[in-house]
């Protein structure tokens, strides 16, 4: 293995997708990846032996297997604590790079940059479609690809990470929005293009009752925990609002999780990291304004 890889794990969250796994790892190693140390966290999968059967054979992984399901955005939580790397490559079990390009001059960390992520573009295989026009360079930008992201730890976990009670759904943007606030960067890397192979087999659905509960709460949150109550309540409630508009399915999670939304802001009140009113409004002009 590189020595440039010394400082560097893999991270990938899992739950009931062990044949996605399978096919992600597999492009792991034909991109060059397959001897740097995997850390994969099972999210209380059904079968609990079905994740390490699938790992068999990577020569330097660990699999941290949860008794409770705790989300996504914890089980990221725990895989950043647990690997002891400097830098985590976080994946989701259904995206890979094809080529490690890009990706080793920014294992080196520059305290004057402040970048606590770089994010790379994000390519889906169904559609082919590019999370990025293919013509931007290199440059800031105000959120990341949860599943396509390189993170300095120690600075994500001096923040505290995700927020565990986001489970998933906007826990990327919270945490941008945290980072931002806080005086970090996010960095839009091009030059790695990272495949998100997304299917679905009879056992790897998802919970669409349950996404949408979380995202039409989390909406609210984001804003309210992180912005003056007067104005991130409001901001976040016409985000949930927006997105259910546009989106009507499921409607009864949806309106449950807006109503949660609202709820939990006060309930969640020692959970609060509220910038100031002119920290907000840069966040707010910052998002509406960068290209990333």
């Amino acid at each position: 293995m590189s020595q440039d890889f010394n400082n560097l794990a893999i991270l990938i969250p899992t739950r009931n997708r062990a044949g996605i796994l399978a096919t992600t790892l597999k492009e792991l190693q034909n991109a060059g990846l397959g001897e740097v140390p995997l850390w994969i966290y099972d999210d209380c999968s059904a079968d609990p032996a079905a994740i390490p059967k699938t790992v068999e054979g990577w020569p330097r992984v660990r699999v941290i297997s949860g008794k409770k399901r705790v989300g996504q955005a914890e089980g990221r939580n725990v895989l950043m604590r647990a690997c002891g790397k400097e830098f985590g490559l976080f994946l989701d079990d259904d995206s890979f790079p094809r080529s490690v390009a890009g990706l080793q001059k920014h294992l080196v960390y520059n305290p004057e940059l402040r970048r606590a992520v770089v994010t790379f573009q994000y390519m889906d295989i169904p559609t082919q479609r590019y999370s990025t026009p293919v013509d931007q360079p290199a440059g800031p930008a105000r959120a990341f690809q949860g599943g396509g992201s390189l993170f300095h730890i120690p600075t994500i976990l001096g923040l505290g990470g995700f927020r565990s009670f986001f489970i998933y759904g906007y826990e990327e943007p919270e945490l941008s929005c945290r980072l931002q606030m806080n005086g970090f960067h996010i960095w839009y890397e091009p030059s790695l293009v990272v495949f998100h192979n997304h299917f679905e087999t009879p056992a790897e659905f998802r919970n669409h009752a349950e996404y949408h509960y979380l995202y039409a709460r989390n909406s609210i949150l984001m804003s309210s925990l992180n912005m003056p109550l007067w104005l991130g309540l409001p901001h976040g409630l016409a985000r949930s609002v927006r997105r259910s508009f546009y989106q009507r399915n499921y409607c009864w999670p949806k309106c449950r999780g807006t109503a949660d939304g609202i709820w939990q802001s006060f309930f969640l009140w020692r959970e609060r990291t509220p910038g100031t009113y002119a920290q907000a409004k840069d966040w707010i002009r910052f998002s509406k304004t960068c290209s990333r």
